[in-house]
């Protein structure tokens, strides 16, 4: 009789953990959805050259160019200054480096005074308070590779050796393309790669 009671309790023991274990699964998976979903991030990473996901952009218009990798735009009347996410270009600003100018002249010749579409990764801004974006060029409706060669210009920036690919966490969802550019670019001997 204690033999049987024992399995008894066991077997309620066992399914209790995997009820607990259950709930507290669908629990974490759940608080990760919402996260995405607080910062705004559609797009889910692991599918992004299935081209099954979705992309929140803001359109806005470039007013000002500070360098090669930040700008200043208007969004609907507001003022709003920029910084590129993943990307690095050389400085041009208080402190000039080799290629800085290249740099910035490339930004000015294709953003200022055009229309852009900005889509934000996990950070809203800087320390700086600037907000973090990666700039499309066209809407776009997925994001996948030829999208992000074509049309982001944070891309295009490296694709051309106008910027180094730089790591900023948390906002890293698309720097695999981005060092994946920075390799055929450095390959090519193009730009700040000479």
């Amino acid at each position: 009789m204690k033999k049987y009671i024992k399995k008894i309790i066991t077997v309620i023991l066992l399914v209790v953990i995997a009820i607990l274990f259950a709930v507290y699964f669908k629990n974490y998976i759940n608080n990760n959805i919402s996260i995405y979903k607080e910062n705004n991030i559609t797009t889910n990473i692991n599918n992004t050259d299935k081209g099954n996901n979705q992309v929140e952009l803001t359109e806005a218009t470039v007013t000002k160019v500070i360098d090669g990798d930040t700008i200043w735009v208007d969004i609907n009347g507001k003022e709003e200054k920029v910084r590129f996410i993943g990307v690095n270009c050389p400085e041009y600003t208080t402190k000039i480096e080799e290629y800085g100018k290249e740099a910035t002249e490339y930004t000015t010749n294709e953003l200022l005074g055009k229309k852009v579409y900005l889509q934000k990764d996990i950070s809203q801004t800087d320390d700086y308070n600037r907000l973090l974006r990666y700039v499309w060029l066209e809407k776009i409706d997925t994001i996948n590779e030829e999208n992000i060669e074509n049309y982001l210009f944070n891309a295009k920036l490296v694709i051309n050796g106008y910027a180094q690919s730089n790591y900023y966490k948390p906002d890293i969802s698309l720097q695999n393309y981005l060092e994946k550019f920075e390799k055929e670019a450095k390959k090519q001997k193009i730009g700040i790669w000479q």
